[in-house]
């Protein structure tokens, strides 16, 4: 196993931890609650990937904002062939609408309103099909310690 691979299962287990947390619009914590933008916020922050956060966004974003504002945080967007566990993918979720999960090695997870919390399911056909762009967490300096 290699660093890299180290590093995005930190990613994705980090974003486990917070299956079941409650949702809440623009929530940045497991314990209060939390969005798709929260869950990768909150994410970034606590493995020390990334200190950006916007708050003050709508519900309902305007049309790219997501993918915009993980652009301007450093994520890097890679052809979505490429892929892989512990990345970011922006979904269509309607004609506009984005919406922002964590690729695990189950399948993704995201907050998700409908449900009312953090998810974690399957990655199947249809939500393949909602993929729109895939982002790697920005650079981070190798600091592996503890348990996976």
């Amino acid at each position: 196993m290699t660093t890299s691979d180290l590093h995005h299962r930190r990613i994705f287990f980090q974003a486990r931890r917070c299956v079941g947390s409650p949702f809440r619009h623009q929530g940045r914590s497991p314990e209060h609650g939390m969005d798709c933008v929260g869950l990768i916020v909150y994410v970034s922050k606590s493995l020390g990937l990334s200190d950006f956060d916007m708050v003050d966004y709508k519900k309902i974003p305007r049309q790219k904002a997501i993918s915009r504002i993980a652009r301007e945080a450093g994520f890097a967007e890679k052809s979505i062939s490429e892929m892989k566990p512990g990345e970011v993918v922006i979904l269509r979720m309607g004609k506009y609408l984005e919406h922002a999960a964590i690729l695990s090695d189950r399948g993704i997870i995201h907050a998700c309103e409908k449900f009312g919390r953090v998810v974690e399911h399957g990655l199947d056909a249809e939500w393949l099909s909602r993929i729109i762009s895939v982002h790697s967490f920005p650079d981070f300096s190798i600091n592996i310690q503890g348990t996976i």
